[in-house]
């Protein structure tokens, strides 16, 4: 062995046994045996990686080259890359414009609204931000503002940035209809979801009536087969349709809760209602107007739209780093796939769901993350087809900590004991007030990724997946709570 050889096995040996020195693993090594050895998990797998955030260097793990289903925790791969690519100062903006001239106080053309994928555009959860009904009349405001008192044509929706396909083509059916389950527009509005109130029943299996959605929406009819409950058995109404559709099928049980109970569905076409409502509003203040549409159905109809538009004014969402907060805190699904498709956009191409998961992918192959076995479907999580294993979750982790964004990824995900979903959890152990971690849970499926302190104050990046366990959902996330745990205690 040359003396160069040498120097590098020393330097090798040396950084091994610094590692082992650093890191007492044995408590995290008997939580990993115990929960192997759980009936519970006899059917189940199950993966968790922990690793060093300076070094990148795998301290312990189990099985942690299986690709698993990700569940919600695809949140904070979506988020990372978007804070890498686009920057916490990114903004979207939504255009006001029109088309044609105005002639003494006529609009003799159309009125534009085009959308860059706003998910928060109407939207309560920012201080600076306005609800739909305050947003539009401010709106309105600045349209009056340019002279504009009666529009010859239509209020039209532009929101092609982002292609006709609002959700993954893998989602399932039981999730689109519901709220949760709301496709990223490129003209977003309200979060895409409404309000669906009914009168339950007095009795258990008693049948219930649909009262009013709000907002409002158009054409949009119900076909109501939920029924009255159990008292106390909970919201388990459903509610089935897809995109672009109308008619909607309501399934399941709502319990006896008094006069009015509500549940949220996602709305079918969000520029379409988007210009319709600001139409009617327009029309409520004295500018008329011929119409609403927009930019998909007019071509379904063969209807093309002048390219050239006077800009009236633009509205801007709160930046990133404001929007990612309470994305990862509420874990709110058409935040991710708004993101998921504008690093498409961001590049120049339509932002669809396929291209925005490929820019992810290939954005963490050349950060030198080995993506084999790593299938990513959406930008939420939702679909049951995303998994990676969590060596890979917990390096993107690592290297996403020591980035410039780290700050701003890290104070986005939920504080064990204090916020989020982990408010209730961890409470009395080291990991209260220290482990922070985005939560994912879909049927069969439970899993974290995040970060933790420590004893002695250094960082580790970890994530751990269970697919297919055998217990309930609230008993898994109590098994894993004890593996979590053990964490926060390594020395």
């Amino acid at each position: 062995m040359n003396i160069h050889s040498l120097l590098l096995f020393v330097s090798i040996s040396c950084l091994f046994i610094q590692l082992q020195a650093q890191y007492d693993v044995s408590g995290v090594k008997t939580a990993i045996a115990n929960l192997q050895a759980d009936p519970d998990m006899k059917s189940a797998n199950w993966s968790i990686c922990i690793k060093d955030v300076q070094t990148g260097k795998t301290i312990a793990a189990h099985q942690d080259s299986r690709s698993l289903s990700t569940a919600s925790t695809m949140k904070i791969i979506t988020t990372a890359t978007a804070l890498a690519m686009l920057g916490g100062d990114f903004r979207f903006k939504t255009d006001i414009a029109y088309s044609g001239r105005i002639e003494s106080g006529v609009l003799k053309g159309n009125l534009y609204i085009r959308g860059s994928g706003d998910p928060t555009l109407g939207s309560e959860r920012f201080e600076a931000e306005e609800h739909i009904d305050k947003l539009m009349l401010r709106w309105v405001d600045k349209i009056k503002a340019v002279g504009i008192q009666k529009i010859e044509g239509q209020v039209i929706a532009d929101a092609s940035i982002y292609g006709t396909q609002l959700n993954p083509g893998n989602w399932s059916w039981e999730d689109m209809g519901n709220y949760y389950g709301a496709g990223a527009c490129g003209l977003n509005i309200n979060e895409n979801k409404y309000r669906l109130d009914f009168a339950p029943g007095t009795y258990a299996g008693g049948h219930t009536k649909v009262l009013r959605t709000e907002p409002y929406i158009h054409g949009l009819t119900f076909i109501n087969e939920v029924r009255t409950g159990a008292r106390g058995s909970g919201d388990n109404a459903y509610i089935y349709g897809a995109p672009y559709t109308y008619l909607r099928y309501l399934r399941g049980t709502i319990p006896p809760a008094g006069r009015v109970f509500s549940i949220y569905g996602s709305m079918p076409d969000p520029g379409l209602f988007c210009a319709q409502y600001l139409a009617k509003l327009l029309d409520s203040c004295g500018i008329q107007v011929a119409g609403a549409s927009s930019i998909r159905v007019d071509a379904l109809a063969g209807k093309k739209h002048e390219a050239k538009r006077k800009t009236i004014f633009e509205h801007s969402s709160p930046n990133l780093r404001t929007i990612i907060e309470p994305l990862n805190m509420k874990s709110i699904n058409i935040y991710a796939e708004a993101l998921c498709k504008q690093l498409a956009a961001n590049e120049g191409k339509t932002g669809t769901t396929k291209k925005g998961v490929k820019v992810i992918l290939d954005y963490w192959k050349g950060q030198g993350v080995n993506t084999q076995g790593m299938f990513v479907t959406d930008g939420s999580g939702l679909s049951r087809s995303n998994a990676m294993t969590t060596s890979q979750m917990a390096h993107i982790l690592a290297k996403a900590h020591q980035a410039s964004y780290g700050k701003d990824l890290y104070n986005s995900l939920p504080l064990a004991g204090r916020s989020g979903s982990l408010k209730n959890m961890l409470k009395g152990t080291g990991a209260e007030g220290n482990l922070r971690a985005k939560s994912g849970y879909i049927g069969g499926v439970r899993a974290y990724a995040g970060y933790v302190d420590t004893r002695s104050g250094k960082r580790l990046s970890f994530a751990v997946i269970s697919n297919n366990y055998s217990c309930s959902a609230a008993r898994m996330r109590q098994k894993l709570a004890r593996l979590m745990a053990s964490l926060a205690n390594i020395p």
